[in-house]
């Protein structure tokens, strides 16, 4: 059963390493949706998972009918493209899962304070309507927030071939970790709350096998210097 609540609390939506790291005091978290909004690895991170000149990749939003995310499905599955909502057999109007944290208002203002600076490389607050998941199986609607880094930003990278998004992160260190830990953190997250995202699987897959082939030459390469 779906029901629209509305309270005092400040609802927070995470996508992506608000899923698993969130670092911020909360009441409860909940596996939650959005409705209308594709995730993709296509923000620059030069503060986190990559450094300037050398970014890293993670994920932001894109409404679903955003010309570069229709453009993944008319491409004829020309190599490197990316598996899509309407190509997986989602909907046309498809859901992003991620997860939902409830902020006390004793809380809520220094919590802000935290995410806008976790965050300020190009993500902007939006307010958006959150599906979230209870332990009884029903769902209810609440207004939430959710921090999305649009493509006129700078650090803003956009879509690219599967196996150049693979090989970008699988290179790529910032000051909060390797990029490749980024993608399998969330790929697990997802998992375990049973939620399904074709572009970070995919992405996940190709990484994986990038950073294979990395490790495979650079001990090929050692035994060749012996």
């Amino acid at each position: 059963m779906l029901s629209r609540v509305s309270d005092d609390s400040l609802w927070i939506f995470g996508y992506g390493s608000l899923v698993w790291r969130p670092a911020f005091p909360h009441r409860r978290r909940a596996p939650a949706s959005i409705s209308g909004y594709v995730r993709r690895f296509w923000q620059g991170s030069t503060d986190h998972r990559g450094v300037p000149g050398r970014p890293g990749r993670v994920v932001t939003l894109l409404p679903a009918d955003h010309h570069s995310v229709r453009a993944e499905t008319g491409d004829g599955g020309a190599p490197g493209a990316i598996p899509s909502a309407e190509a997986d057999g989602w909907p046309g109007d498809p859901t992003c899962p991620g997860t939902a944290y409830e902020v006390g208002p004793e809380d809520s203002a220094q919590v802000l304070r935290s995410l806008d600076h976790r965050e300020r490389a190009g993500y902007e607050r939006i307010e958006l309507d959150l599906e979230i998941r209870s332990e009884s199986g029903g769902s209810e609607i609440r207004r939430g927030l959710v921090y999305i880094a649009g493509p006129r930003n700078e650090s803003y990278l956009g879509p690219a071939p599967l196996a150049e998004i693979a090989l970008q992160i699988a290179s790529a260190v910032g000051p909060s970790g390797a990029n490749p830990e980024y993608v399998f953190e969330l790929a697990r997250s997802l998992r375990e709350m049973g939620a399904h995202d074709p572009h970070v699987f995919a992405v996940e897959a190709a990484v994986a096998r990038a950073s294979r082939r990395a490790s495979q030459g650079a001990s090929q390469s050692e035994r060749s210097r012996r």
